[in-house]
This record gives C-alpha cells, sequence and structure tokens, in this order.
C-alpha cells in the first residue's frame, strides 16, 4: 500500500513543483578585503576598487595590489570583460593621472593638471574626467592613444562616468549659464542632454550594451529619483520612500543597482540602503541577502549580467568593506491547488493504510 501511495503521490508532487511564480531574488554574501571600497564588477565577478589607499582587483579570493604611477596612492573605478582596469593614481610629483591597467599599471595621459578614468571597455577605451588648471572638470574620452574632450551641454563643466563596448559614453555636464546640469550621451561625436524626471537636474552613471543608461534625477527641487533611459525614454524606477535613491550602474539585461533611503529615516544617523531594480520592481538587498548578521548593505556599485552585485557593507561599529552579492538560484514555489490535491490523496492514502494496518493486528 505504501508504494502505491508514492507511486500517486510523487507525480502530484512534480506538478506542485512545475514552473510558476518564483520567490523573490536572494543573494549569498561573500566578503571583501577589510577596509576596501568597490569601484565596479566585470562578468568573471572580480571587482575593483580602493584597499588602504591603493587600488585593488579581488576575485573572491586574492587580492592583488594594483600599484600607483610612483605616487602614494591609486583608485580603481573601471573594469572591462577582458580585465582592463582605469581609475586614477598618483605621480612622484603629486598629481594624479588617469591609467590604464592590463597586467601593469600604465599612465594614459591627460588634458589638463590632473584626471581620472571612470570605466573601460574591452578596446581599451577610456571613459573619464580631466581638470583644468581652474580647477574645472572636463569629460574626455581616450581612444588608440589619445584623449580628446568631448564637449559639454552649453557650459564648460562635465563629467564622464560610463561607456559601452560600441564606444558611447555618459555622464553630466552643466548647462548654459550653469544654471542646473544633466545627464548627457555621446555617441559617433555628437553630446546630447537626456533631460530629466521633472525636477532641475540630473546625472548618467553608466550605459549598457543595448544603450539603456542608469542615473539619477531630481523629480522636483528637493527629491532625487534612480532612473532607466531606453529608447529615448527616461523612466523614474522609484525609491524606498525617502528623498534620496541614486543609480550607480546597470547591466546588459537593465536591471540596476544604487542606494535608497526610507521616508522615516534620520539624516546623519539612519544608513542608506543598497537596491538592485529588476522586473519592474525594486528590492532592499538588506532584505534578500542570507545571514547579513550585524552587517547593512549600505550603497551597491556595479552589477554583471549573472546578477552578482560589487556593494558596500557596514556594521554598526564603523567596519566598512566591499562585498560580492551572489545570486542564489530561485527555488519554484509549489502551486497551491496541487499541494492541496496531493495533501488530500496522501491523506487518505494514509488513512487507508492506517485501516489495513487495524485489520491485520
Amino acid at each position: 500500500m505504501l508504494h502505491y501511495c508514492l507511486r500517486l503521490l510523487l507525480p502530484l508532487l512534480a506538478c506542485a513543483w512545475m514552473p510558476g511564480a518564483l520567490a523573490q531574488p536572494a543573494y549569498a554574501l561573500v566578503f571583501g578585503p577589510e577596509n576596501s571600497s568597490p569601484g565596479a564588477i566585470d562578468n568573471a565577478g572580480r571587482i575593483v576598487g580602493q584597499v588602504d589607499g591603493r587600488a585593488f582587483l579581488w576575485d573572491g579570493g586574492a587580492v592583488i595590489d594594483l600599484g600607483t604611477l610612483g605616487g602614494g596612492s591609486s583608485a580603481a573605478f573601471g573594469i572591462s570583460d577582458n580585465g582592463l582596469i582605469t581609475g586614477g593614481a598618483d605621480r612622484p610629483d603629486g598629481s594624479s593621472h588617469s591609467f590604464l591597467y592590463d597586467g601593469g599599471i600604465r599612465d594614459i595621459g591627460q588634458l589638463g593638471v590632473a584626471s581620472s578614468g571612470a570605466a573601460v571597455n574591452s578596446a581599451g577605451q577610456v571613459a573619464g574626467t580631466w581638470v583644468d588648471a581652474a580647477g574645472e572638470n572636463h569629460a574626455f574620452l581616450y581612444s588608440a592613444g589619445v584623449a580628446v574632450d568631448i564637449g559639454n551641454l552649453g557650459a564648460d563643466s562635465a563629467r564622464a562616468t560610463g561607456i559601452n563596448e560600441a564606444g558611447d559614453v555618459v555622464g553630466s555636464s552643466f548647462l548654459a549659464d550653469f544654471t542646473a546640469f544633466q545627464a548627457f550621451l555621446y555617441r559617433d561625436g555628437v553630446i546630447r542632454s537626456l533631460g530629466t524626471l521633472g525636477g532641475p537636474s540630473s546625472w548618467a552613471a553608466g550605459i549598457n550594451d543595448n544603450g539603456q543608461v542608469a542615473g539619477t534625477s531630481f523629480i522636483d527641487e528637493e527629491t532625487q529619483h534612480a532612473f532607466l533611459y531606453t529608447g529615448g525614454v527616461l523612466q523614474d524606477i522609484g525609491s524606498f520612500g525617502g528623498a534620496f535613491t541614486e543609480a550607480r550602474g546597470l547591466n546588459d539585461a537593465g536591471w540596476v543597482v544604487g542606494y535608497s533611503t526610507y521616508a522615516d529615516d534620520i539624516p546623519g544617523i539612519d544608513f542608506s540602503s543598497a537596491f538592485v531594480y529588476r522586473d519592474g520592481a525594486m528590492f532592499d538587498l538588506n532584505l534578500i541577502v542570507e545571514r547579513p548578521g550585524v552587517w547593512s548593505i549600505l550603497d551597491a556599485y556595479g552589477i554583471n549580467d549573472a546578477g552578482q552585485i560589487a556593494a558596500t557593507a557596514c556594521t554598526e561599529f564603523g567596519d566598512c568593506r566591499a562585498v560580492r552579492l551572489d545570486p542564489i538560484p530561485p527555488v519554484p514555489e509549489p502551486r497551491p491547488g496541487a499541494l492541496m490535491l496531493a495533501g488530500l490523496v496522501l491523506g487518505g492514502a494514509w488513512s487507508g493504510l492506517r485501516r489495513r494496518m487495524r485489520r491485520h493486528r
């Protein structure tokens, strides 16, 4: 009889677990080196950033010091899928230059008195910012060994923050008369504004290979929301209710990461919360990370095409470090109707088995 029950039950359980609604995303927490901050993540899950004042590369295990350009400090902000890294590093004279790392750190020069690379693609093109003698920022694109100023939106002040495999660059620039600044897209030698969500200013954080842009915009004079720009449309992706939400990066699926505050957060006291936006919903990473313990995930800086996230985690005691959030494969949720049917069959079979057992006593 028991064998017969199992033969009935197993197909029902299989039906109960057929693909249907899946649980919300979940992540495992992998700790990076102490005193580290992340800058970017590639599709292999390698994270670059800064630890103890030096640029580093971390693959989940070993930590590689990328060195400097002869000075005391460096920081890495971008990594391509073939392992090229960019950032800024000090020279012996104390000035900071953009660098390109391809197994060794290399000065790629600058247009002014200082510069820093923000993002790099697999062709070795670097997007970043250079500083003139007056201290003003300008956006640049480094390609084929030459760095060029890519212009602005009306005022001689701009920053570049992202680049994709096609060489499209995003960033932000002040408008004429420095009345506001807006996110821009630089493509085929032309720079243009992406607009705002209704407020005066916006800025872009990154661009994927499908041309989608993640960034942040004021929706009024005081409140800022993260956005996803797709096909000429700037979409507000929401917030956790607080006044500050900022996008830091995105992957090719259009999933966006960054940080947000809640409506009842007290500035200077409460932590921000890192988020991932996917499938039309914004998730607080603190609520879907497996066993965070005393750690809070405050900010997320990048997400790769496998869904791995580079983030910053801190304790209330001030211990902060880079972390990697690795997706935990979703488990299909059982269908209630199928589970109920399976329960009824199992209950009936068990009752029948008990009756048979009593008759044979």
